[in-house]
């Protein structure tokens, strides 16, 4: 009996320190949602309201702030809050690449840290208009410890998937106030 338990422990620590072996030789997480809603106005008026990067860290969560650099690129400061560990801010430059009725924001360094926001409208009829937003994140370490301290006992795909569950809501909450400002906004403009 003693035996199997001395086996038993061998092989979680032979797993364990394959693990964090495994980690530490490069560790990604990444999270990628889509979500789309129905707006009742007209698209230029959508356009230009999510055109403004404003209110990027006035509606979605951990969006601290957005600098303007130059015409075509902006600073993102997105604070991560990690359980059991102390949050931490990543700094994104993101490129303005839109054309049309879309709008892409895409990180220029694509090697650490990336974000992107794509937002596609798409009008349905006049003063309705249906917009499909995109948002990935990624984040790559040399170390997972780097990412946090459990992060090599906890693995990529879990983290990942505990990243798009935290970027779906806060998507979510984004979308939700938004659309609610967008309709005062416009009421606004009406007068």
């Amino acid at each position: 009996m003693l035996f199997n338990k001395k086996i038993l422990l061998y092989f979680i620590l032979v797993s364990l320190s394959t693990s964090i072996a495994l980690a530490n030789s490069g560790f990604t997480i990444s999270a990628e949602v889509e979500l789309s809603r129905v707006i009742k106005l007209e698209k230029k008026f959508i356009l230009d309201y999510i055109q403004n990067t404003e209110i990027y860290p006035k509606f979605f969560p951990n969006i601290v702030c957005v600098n303007k650099i130059n015409e075509t690129q902006t600073e993102w400061l997105y604070r991560v809050e990690p359980p059991l560990a102390s949050p931490y801010n990543l700094i994104f430059i993101l490129e303005n690449k839109s054309s049309g009725d879309t709008l892409v924001l895409e990180s220029v360094d694509k090697s650490k840290d990336y974000l992107l926001c794509i937002a596609r409208l798409t009008e349905l009829q006049e003063n309705k208009t249906q917009i499909t937003f995109r948002f990935k994140i990624t984040m790559t370490r040399e170390n997972a410890s780097d990412i946090h301290f459990l992060a090599g006992i906890l693995g990529e795909k879990f983290l990942s998937e505990r990243m798009k569950e935290k970027l779906e809501d806060d998507l979510e909450t984004f979308i939700s106030n938004a659309t609610r400002d967008m309709y005062i906004a416009r009421r606004q403009a009406g007068k």
